[in-house]
C-alpha cells in the first residue's frame, strides 16, 4: 500500500492549475489576436464602403431589403431606415416595384449576374443608374447600383447634335435646291438662273440639278442665265463649260445668257470649246431662240 502525503497532492495539483492557467491564457491571446484581425478587417470594409460610389443594397426573392451598405445614402430612393425590412412593392410604384422584382428572380433562377439600367427619382432629379444584381444565396441578392447620369446625359446631348445637325443639313438641301432652281418654261424648255457666288460645292449641286432636270423632264433645251453671279473666274468658267458638255451630252441644247465682258474674257483665257453652245443677251432673248427651234 503506496501512501501520499498532503504535501505531494498540492504540488501536484498547482502543476495541473498551473498548466491549465497556460493553456488559458494562450487561448485568450489567440482570441485577442483573432479580435485585433477581425477588428482590422471590419475596419479595412467600413473604410472600403466609405470610398465607394455605389449603392448596395442586400435583398431577398419576394423583393425585402435586408441591408443597406452605408455608402451612398443621398442616392437611395428613401433613407435606410425607411426601406430595411420593407418590400419594393411597400416603398414605390407598381411598375417600378415589378420592374425590380422581376430581374431579382431571374438573377435567383439563372444563379447568374443581371444588369439593368432604370431612372429613379431621387429629390428633385432623376437618376439614371446602372445595376449589377447578383445572387448572394439561393434566396437572396446583392444589389449594387452606380449613378451614370452623366454619362447619359453625354449620351443624350450627342443624340440632340445629331438630330440638330440632321435638321441643318436637310435646310442647306432645301436652300441650296432653291438657289438652283430649274424653271420649265415649257415641257421641252428649262431655265436656271443662278445668282451669287459659284464656289465648287454649288457648281456640283448646280451639275446634279441640271443632269436630273433634263433626264426627268426629257428637256430639249436648258438656259443657263449667270446675270446675278457676282465673279465669274476662270475656275468658275470652267465649271459653267462642263456643266453645259454634260447637258449636251444628255441630247440637250445649251443656252447661256447674261454673259457679260468679264465672263466672256475669262471664257477665252480658258480657250474653252463653246461648239454647240448659244449665247444671248437676256434670258428673254434665249426663251425666244429657243422656242423658234434655235433659229
Amino acid at each position: 500500500m503506496i501512501m501520499t502525503s498532503s504535501t505531494e497532492r498540492c504540488v501536484h495539483d498547482e502543476k495541473d492549475c498551473s498548466a491549465e492557467l497556460e493553456a488559458l491564457r494562450a487561448h485568450v491571446a489567440a482570441l485577442q489576436a483573432e479580435l485585433v484581425t477581425a477588428r482590422a478587417a471590419a475596419s479595412e470594409l467600413r473604410a472600403m464602403f466609405l470610398a465607394m460610389t455605389d449603392v448596395v443594397i442586400v435583398m431577398n426573392g419576394e423583393g425585402r431589403y435586408l441591408k443597406i451598405a452605408p455608402t451612398c445614402p443621398d442616392l437611395l430612393y428613401r433613407p435606410s431606415e425607411d426601406l430595411v425590412g420593407k418590400r419594393l412593392d411597400e416603398v414605390m410604384p407598381p411598375e417600378m416595384a415589378t420592374f425590380f422584382l422581376e430581374h431579382i428572380r431571374a438573377s435567383l433562377s439563372a444563379k447568374a449576374l443581371m444588369t439593368v439600367e432604370y431612372s429613379l427619382p431621387i429629390g428633385d432629379k432623376e437618376i439614371f443608374f446602372s445595376g449589377n444584381i447578383s445572387p448572394l444565396s439561393d434566396d437572396a441578392v446583392i444589389f449594387v447600383a452606380r449613378d451614370i447620369t452623366l454619362r447619359k446625359q453625354a449620351e443624350q446631348a450627342l443624340v440632340d447634335a445629331a438630330r440638330r445637325q440632321a435638321v441643318i443639313e436637310a435646310q442647306a438641301a432645301a436652300l441650296a435646291e432653291l438657289s438652283t432652281p430649274l424653271i420649265p418654261v415649257t415641257d421641252e424648255i428649262v431655265v436656271m438662273p443662278l445668282i451669287g457666288v459659284l464656289d465648287s460645292q454649288r457648281m456640283q449641286q448646280v451639275m446634279d440639278v441640271l443632269l436630273r432636270g433634263v433626264t426627268e423632264r426629257r428637256a430639249r433645251t436648258v438656259i443657263l442665265d449667270i446675270t446675278g453671279v457676282a465673279v465669274v473666274d476662270s475656275q468658275v468658267a470652267d465649271a459653267l463649260v462642263r456643266a453645259a458638255r454634260a447637258v449636251q451630252l444628255l441630247g440637250a441644247k445649251v443656252v447661256f445668257t447674261g454673259i457679260r465682258r468679264d465672263v466672256a474674257q475669262a471664257l477665252v483665257a480658258l480657250q474653252a470649246d463653246l461648239g454647240g453652245v448659244v449665247t444671248r443677251a437676256t434670258v428673254q432673248s434665249g426663251i425666244a431662240h429657243a422656242m423658234n427651234g434655235g433659229r
